[in-house]
């Protein structure tokens, strides 16, 4: 059984009044996560041009020249 089975068991043994608290707190935290996405979201793709090569082929060459 997973986790999340678990949880939804035990989530199913709860009163109404816990069962609440449950809710508000996955609420709560699901808008924290909804927000952060959507700030995040605004800043994508405003390095672009800043730098002279991709990201990745700055790390890929940055690897190589410590390995080397």
């Amino acid at each position: 059984m997973t986790l999340t089975q678990q949880i939804i068991q035990e989530i199913d043994l709860l009163p109404p009044t816990e069962l609440e608290v449950v809710y508000q707190e996955v609420a709560k935290r699901m808008s924290h996560i909804s927000r952060a996405t959507k700030i995040l979201a605004k800043y994508k793709g405003k390095g672009r041009g800043i730098w002279s090569m991709d990201a990745q082929e700055y790390v890929r060459q940055l690897r190589q020249s410590t390995r080397g």
